[in-house]
Order: structure tokens, then C-alpha cells, then sequence
């Protein structure tokens, strides 16, 4: 998805109240302990339903990370994958359905109070955003991957906010 499409999807949650100067989507940083209890707990379930092969151990895999994400989102009232918009004045943290469609504002954070921190992550960046007056922080993970097609919207942010 281009940034154009990605910037028109965020004005027609926000608003036209101030140009939108970057568009990408993201995902919440995953909590690694979540997920290795879940991957424990996956693998003794599927050893005791006698779940054999790579194939089904690679799909009883793979859906318990993404529960496991999706759980951690819901619990704090995110989606797992979010669309972040940048304006002059905020960065602004839009829902993101598995059907890639925005419908509303999660979070807003005021550029002038918070602190960005933009980390490499293996192939990834994260994203660490924290606004200490209105007591709010989100980390988030984005690509930096040629191949992604999200990848050049995630760039555009990260460049905005350094």
C-alpha cells in the first residue's frame, strides 16, 4: 500500500484540520514473555494431542503467536496492527482491522511532549513514543525491508519523527 492511500485513509478518520505529513502501519512491540509461555504451553497441548508433522506444528505455531498478539493489543485497547499518522501538531495512533480497513482514533500523542526513540530491530525499527504529562507510551515495530510494501510508509514516519 502506497503512503498517498495510507495518508488518505488516516485524513478520513482525523480530518482535514492539518495536512498529514506521513502514513505507515505498524504493529504493537511484542511482549516476549507472553509469547514464550504461549509457545510453551502450545507445544505441550500439541504434543498431547499428538499434533505430528512440521506442517501442523508450524500452523499450531503461527496461529498461537498471532492470538497471542492479538490478545496483548486487546488488553490494552490497541489492534495489532495500527495505522500511525503524523501531523505538525500529533502523532496519531488509528485502529487497523485484519481486513486493513481504519474506522477510528486509538490514541493521540502531542508532538511538542513526547519523547520518540526509534530503535533498530533486526530488519524491523521500533518505535518508542512516550508522553510523560499526558502519561501515555506505545511501542511499536515497523519495517525497514525493501520487499515490504508497507515498508516505505514506515520509513516516511520514522523520518518525520527523528
Amino acid at each position: 500500500m502506497d503512503e498517498k492511500t495510507l495518508i488518505d485513509e488516516a485524513a478520513a478518520v482525523i480530518g482535514g484540520g492539518e495536512e498529514i505529513l506521513a502514513a505507515g502501519i505498524f504493529g504493537l512491540q511484542d511482549d516476549y514473555v507472553k509469547l514464550a509461555v504461549a509457545g510453551v504451553a502450545t507445544g505441550t497441548a500439541a504434543d498431547a494431542l499428538d499434533v505430528t508433522g512440521p506442517l501442523a506444528q508450524g500452523a499450531v505455531a503461527g496461529a498461537t503467536i498471532h492470538e497471542t498478539r492479538r490478545l496483548n493489543a486487546e488488553s490494552k485497547g490497541l489492534t495489532t496492527r495500527m495505522l500511525v499518522a503524523v501531523t505538525a501538531s500529533a502523532i496519531h495512533i488509528l485502529d487497523r482491522s485484519e481486513l486493513g480497513t481504519t474506522t477510528r482514533e486509538l490514541l493521540r500523542f502531542a508532538r511538542a511532549t513526547t519523547a520518540v526513540q526509534v530503535t533498530k530491530f533486526g530488519l524491523s525499527r521500533h518505535l518508542n513514543l512516550a508522553d510523560e504529562s499526558a502519561g501515555t507510551s506505545i511501542g511499536l515495530t515497523g519495517s525497514a525491508v525493501f520487499y515490504v510494501p508497507e515498508s516505505a510508509g514506515d520509513k516516511l514516519v520514522l523520518h518525520v519523527l527523528s
